[in-house]
């Protein structure tokens, strides 16, 4: 599951773990990007404040199978009224998925 981090926490090496867009919905940094210094100072110029990284320690740890996704989307289905209409959204409702699945483990 991604993990958000502040911009100034940024460290050689993370990989992004949802693609950056602009308000537009144009991919400005790609998924799968391997962060560097250098992209702090753009992120920073295009008004980002964070982004979600790959946590390869628990993506390494944790598998969830195809039956447990969909019921943890159930789950989040029944307790979220609304459709997300921009990435920030979005990625709120994958940070919620991740967060039942893994509540849903113990």
């Amino acid at each position: 599951m991604p993990k958000i981090v502040f911009i100034n926490e940024i460290k050689d090496g993370m990989e992004l773990a949802i693609p950056v867009k602009n308000k537009f919905g144009q991919i400005m940094l790609a998924e799968n990007t391997k962060l560097e210094e250098r992209h702090k100072n753009i992120l920073l110029l295009w008004g980002i404040q964070s982004v979600s990284v790959r946590d390869n320690e628990e993506e390494s740890e944790l598998q969830f199978d195809d039956a447990a996704i969909s019921k943890a989307k159930d789950q989040l289905k029944k307790r979220l009224k609304w459709n997300f209409r921009n990435v920030n959204e979005e990625e709120i409702y994958n940070l919620a998925l991740g967060e039942l699945l893994k509540k849903n483990l113990k």
